[in-house]
């Protein structure tokens, strides 16, 4: 398949170009706001790469003829950035999702894979599954959710087929430091001999699905045939203090704890339902986080 990557230079990006373009014809469409040319040096001589920004529509018009598949990965996602500058992050992620399904509706692309967040959520107490309840906490999350519905009315009106994948704490190697989750930022502190710092009481649960994974579900959505939302998660849900002991037994170290207050927007409870995206798209997380922290 002819398949266009919008934010296929950022850190999910880089490695689904990597494994997809095996099989299929790919083509980056980035910017580069969070990433380099340095960054995707090695992907160069097996793809097509285009600089441009989801934001400029005559740019992304021209450059998304002739493709099967678009996967929308191109967005801001920081969630603290997102509360001290909105507007930004609405315009790229609501505004930049716009143009993409204009362009696909113009030039008769078939269908589209959108990067969606857990985000969508907000904090449940209870299991969340694809019929859990969506209430945002972030202007980061309020825009991933109202891309997803201009992707759902899109779809309807224009037959056009997609997949919503909504991906909860993805970690691996090669995270940006400006961006990195929470995981990331512990081993770089290790690395260093700084103090680990954990907003809140360290209690919040987080499920977390490596970068690996995500893009086996990735592939699972380019070969499905449904319009369908799902979780990407591992499925295991663990507390922040409970990922330090892990992280330290590791790398059998002693490092500092600090608390500090818990960020705006941070949810405190995730604990995820994987079976609809097991049943219904084929995906199932492979990847066990004691294994894949030496990976990183």
């Amino acid at each position: 398949m002819n398949i266009l990557v919008t934010g296929g230079g950022g850190f999910i990006g880089r490695h689904l170009v990597e494994k997809i373009c095996k099989n299929h014809n790919i083509t980056i469409y980035d910017n580069l706001s969070n990433s380099s040319l340095e960054k995707i040096s090695f992907l160069l001589d097996k793809v097509n790469f285009i600089n441009g920004d989801v934001l400029d529509f005559e740019k992304i018009l021209e450059n998304s003829k002739n493709f099967d598949v678009v996967i929308h990965l191109a967005a801001k996602s920081d969630v603290t950035e997102s509360i001290i500058h909105p507007d930004d992050t609405i315009n790229v992620n609501l505004n930049g999702t716009k143009n993409v399904l204009r362009c696909c509706v113009q030039n008769k692309i078939k269908k589209i894979i959108f990067a969606s967040s857990a985000a969508v959520y907000g904090d449940h107490d209870d299991i969340i599954s694809e019929k859990s309840i969506t209430k945002p906490l972030s202007p980061y999350g309020k825009s991933k959710l109202d891309a997803e519905n201009e992707i759902i009315r899109y779809g309807k009106e224009n037959n056009l087929q997609y997949c919503m994948l909504r991906i909860f704490n993805v970690y691996g190697k090669g995270q940006n430091d400006n961006y990195a989750g929470v995981i990331t930022r512990f081993l770089k502190n290790i690395s260093d001999n700084k103090p680990l710092v954990i907003y809140g009481d360290g209690k919040q649960t987080r499920d977390f699905v490596s970068v690996y994974d995500v893009v086996d579900a990735f592939e699972c959505a380019i070969l499905s045939k449904d319009s369908e939302t799902y979780n990407i998660a591992s499925g295991n849900s663990i507390s922040i203090n409970e990922l330090v002991d892990i992280i330290l037994d590791s790398y059998e170290k002693k490092i500092e704890t600090i608390y500090r207050e818990q960020k705006k927007g941070d949810i405190k409870n995730s604990a995820v339902d994987v079976t609809f995206a097991k049943n219904s798209l084929g995906f199932v997380a492979k990847k066990k986080l004691a294994d894949e922290l030496a990976r990183i």
